[in-house]
């Protein structure tokens, strides 16, 4: 069985896709901007207190399952997936994932050096903190980064019934930032945003999303014969 697409067909799709990277460099560049802006003069929005202690005051039986999706927003993640799909011969995927997710991660090092924005323990009072305190700057949050530019590479990639694990797990990992008590609810705006705009900007480089779309068409074109 054989899959074949009219030019004008194909040329449509790939019309679509790029689209859609464009669209999430659009949401991730305003959340940027705005979050950056909203934090620069140090205080603590009301919505931001009020949904930090929403969540940092929940119990301490989620710990353990928060913390370890909480490990997707971690640098060691990032060589983890790309050695998964490096093993699964997605090459380009790999390589995506690679990519996003180290830029990212660097970049996130040094937004943090330029905004100057202190962790929630500096900012409020009676703070849970848990697991290992994080140290340095609160905005943004590189684990909301990473895992968000993570998600983005593997939701271009993937076809619906995984795409959204990805983005559940990253929204998980921004959550749990504020749970733990490391981040206030800009900041992992903020970072979330960075990794959206990583995740599209390396997506349409590499035509991350396209090759996903021909590597499913390539499975469903084997059939049976290739499980």
């Amino acid at each position: 069985m054989t899959v074949k697409m009219q030019p004008g067909e194909d040329q449509e799709i790939v019309s679509s896709l790029v689209r859609t990277e464009v669209i999430l460099l659009g949401v991730g560049l305003v959340l940027l901007v705005m979050s950056a802006l909203a934090v620069a003069d140090g205080n603590v929005l009301d919505v931001e207190r009020i949904a930090f202690r929403a969540v940092n005051g929940l119990p301490s039986l989620f710990y353990w399952p928060v913390w370890l999706v909480m490990q997707l927003g971690n640098g060691l993640a990032i060589a983890v997936v790309a050695a998964v799909a490096l093993a699964s011969r997605r090459f380009r995927l790999a390589l995506g994932l690679a990519i996003a997710g180290l830029s990212v991660y660097w970049l996130a090092i040094v937004v943090k050096w330029l905004v100057h924005r202190p962790r929630p323990g500096a900012l409020l009072a009676d703070v849970h903190l848990r697991g290992v305190s994080a140290s340095g700057n609160g905005y943004p949050s590189g684990h909301a980064a990473v895992a968000s530019a993570l998600a983005v590479i593997a939701w271009l990639w993937f076809g619906p019934r995984l795409r959204w694990t990805f983005v559940a797990a990253a929204l998980v990992v921004c959550v749990g930032r504020v749970y733990v008590g490391a981040h206030l609810l800009l900041d992992v705006v903020g970072g979330a945003a960075m990794g959206v705009i990583s995740g599209a900007f390396v997506g349409l480089l590499l035509h991350v999303r396209r090759h996903g779309h021909e590597d499913r068409r390539t499975r469903l074109a084997a059939g049976p014969a290739s499980s």
